[in-house]
Order: C-alpha cells, then sequence, then structure tokens
C-alpha cells in the first residue's frame, strides 16, 4: 500500500426527492415529495474563452478566460399522479369530487364513439329528447349504444354486424316514399350531406330488412330526399310506417360520476421551485446525504409515454438550477451536506 493512500467512500444514492416553493427569503417553503425517483442528476457546464499566443509559430492556447456556467438537473421519476403531472407538464389540476350531470350535449354517429365530459360513469341514460336509448346488452338484441363507464365514452350501433339499432329512430323525419333501384331513394326532409349515415326504420315489403335498422351511407342529398348507397334493384321494399334518424343526430347524456381529478397541460408559465433531496448512500451503510437546490427552473417534459409494454412508464424533468441571489453565504446554486 502507497504511504500516501487514502481510505475512499463510496457512492450509491436512492431517497426521497422534494419540490416547493420559495419564500421572500430564498428558503423552502410548502415542499411534496414526488414519489420514487429513478435518477437524479446535476450537471455543471462551463464554457471558455481561449486565447492563442503568436509569437512561437505553434498558435498555442496561453490562456483561458470563463465565459459561462451553466447548472442543470435532470430527474425521473414515475409516479403517476395529478399534482405530480401538472409539475412535468406546466399544467394545474382540479379535483372534482363525485356529482351528477343532466342532458349533456352529445350527438348520434352510427359506429363511432361520443365522450363524455368526465370519467367512472353511472346511472347513464342516453335520450332522443324525452326517449330513452337502448343499451347494449347482447348481440343478439336490438341496441343504440355501448358504454364504456370506465373511461366515459359511448359508442353508438350502426346495425351493420348483428342487432339492428332499436329507438335512435323515435321521434324522428318520417320519410314519406321509398324507391329501390342502384341507389335506393328515400323521399324525407333532409338536412343531412352526401358522406353522412341515414337510418330508417319501419319500412314494408319482403325486402325492406336490407335497410331498416342499419345506417347506411348517403350517395347522394337533397333538401326532398336522401340517396342511400345500397343496391336494392328488383326488390319488394314499400313505405311502412318509417321514422329516421342522420348522422349528428343530437342526444343528450344523463349520468353520475365519481371523484376524479384532471390536468391541463401548458397552461402555467416557467415557475422558480426549491428542489432538496433526502438522500441515502447505500454504500455507506446508509448515511444521509442532503442536496438543495435553491432556485429551479423546469422546463415541461419532453414526452409522456402512454402505451409501453410493460414496463413501468417514467417521466423526465428536465431544467435550470439559477444562480439565487437571495443565498448570501455558501453557493448560490446548490449544497450538499454530508457525514464524510
Amino acid at each position: 500500500m502507497s504511504t500516501f493512500d487514502r481510505q475512499s467512500y463510496y457512492y450509491s444514492g436512492q431517497g426521497v426527492v422534494m419540490i416547493g416553493e420559495r419564500d421572500a427569503t430564498g428558503k423552502a417553503k410548502n415542499l411534496k415529495p414526488v414519489g420514487n425517483v429513478t435518477d437524479l442528476k446535476i450537471s455543471i457546464e462551463t464554457s471558455v474563452i481561449e486565447h492563442k499566443e503568436s509569437q512561437s509559430g505553434q498558435r498555442a492556447i496561453d490562456k483561458r478566460t470563463p465565459d459561462e456556467t451553466k447548472c442543470s438537473l435532470s430527474m425521473t421519476f414515475e409516479n403517476f399522479v395529478r399534482d405530480i403531472l401538472a409539475i412535468a407538464l406546466r399544467g394545474d389540476y382540479t379535483d372534482h369530487v363525485a356529482g351528477t350531470v343532466t342532458a349533456e350535449a352529445s350527438a348520434w354517429y352510427p359506429g363511432a364513439v361520443m365522450p363524455a365530459a368526465k370519467m367512472k360513469l353511472s346511472a347513464v341514460a342516453v335520450k332522443r329528447g324525452a326517449t330513452s336509448l337502448t343499451a347494449w346488452v347482447n348481440d343478439a338484441t336490438a341496441w343504440d349504444y355501448k358504454l364504456n363507464a370506465e373511461a366515459g365514452s359511448i359508442q353508438f350501433n350502426d346495425g351493420q354486424s348483428g342487432a339492428l339499432v332499436d329507438k335512435i329512430t323515435t321521434g324522428g323525419t318520417v320519410p314519406t316514399a321509398v324507391a329501390v333501384g342502384a341507389l335506393t331513394r328515400i323521399t324525407v326532409a333532409n338536412t343531412a350531406a352526401v358522406g353522412d349515415y341515414a337510418a330508417i326504420t319501419g319500412l314494408a315489403g319482403a325486402d325492406a330488412a336490407l335497410v331498416n335498422g342499419k345506417a347506411i351511407k348517403i350517395a347522394a342529398a337533397t333538401a326532398a330526399y336522401v340517396d342511400l348507397a345500397l343496391d336494392t334493384t328488383g326488390k319488394t321494399i314499400t313505405i311502412g310506417t318509417p321514422l329516421s334518424a342522420f348522422s349528428g343526430q343530437a342526444l343528450t347524456v344523463d349520468y353520475t360520476y365519481a371523484a376524479q381529478g384532471e390536468v391541463n397541460a401548458l397552461t402555467e408559465g416557467s415557475r422558480e421551485r426549491f428542489l432538496r433531496f433526502e438522500g441515502l448512500n447505500t454504500q455507506d451503510s446508509n448515511a444521509p446525504v442532503v442536496v438543495e437546490a435553491f432556485r429551479f427552473e423546469v422546463d415541461p417534459a419532453k414526452e409522456q409515454a402512454l402505451i409501453g409494454g410493460a414496463q413501468v412508464a417514467g417521466f423526465v424533468l428536465e431544467g435550470s438550477v439559477l444562480s439565487d441571489s437571495l443565498q448570501t453565504s455558501g453557493s448560490k446554486f446548490f449544497r450538499e451536506r454530508l457525514v464524510r
């Protein structure tokens, strides 16, 4: 062993990261733990102006003048909760207590999904006027909508893959004539456009099932009729006692929702925060290590991984540790306390 050797103490850190506000004197205020953090780094970057001598023929560097010192901090956290997400996304969050919504506006688009304003729904009633539409029960029974109560969304039946629509046409405009052909013409007061869909119920005749209860694309339209993209040449379809519904039909939704939170991204400006790390050195019997960054200005997270396989998603938070003129002694950037 060398005469002048020195014992080394190694470091491998874990611990709790807290982010809070700064009071008027630059001290920490309202610190809150952010949850599990898998990576925390402070980086220091300097730039210098180098001077070259002009006597030796080598243009050698003979002077270095410090030009800039930068201090930055990054961390990766895994706590998927509203207040921490708001920091990561430079946004704000709201706590919504459980409640009830009556007559929220929606619309019928066959085969498509319409979201409600809340999630975690119960006691859902989808209505056309005063008529409550029929929720899905099974694939053999006529229905108007399926509900994803957890996500708060509604998918409407187009009648094309089994069970027909049920009550969506109730109260709808009454067609007055039907004409079979390469396109099936329904005479009806109309505001729908080409590319929209129409659902007709109540037609009669041996082949009426080709049309009844199914949403069919509109190939041509005027204020007086729609031509459905359905070839009924040679078929027997008569007017019967029909009703209609068209894409965009106004609906309302009543429901109850559970307590939930909402984070709105990129609604806040840049804010200066105080960061404190209360760490443990696992290479030194969990000896305590405390690091404080007095004036940490965070950038919004560059990405939020919403689908990523079986691994736990992490959020990378980066920002600058700014010089803090309110620190009257010691470093103006950050300090560390340790037992060695």
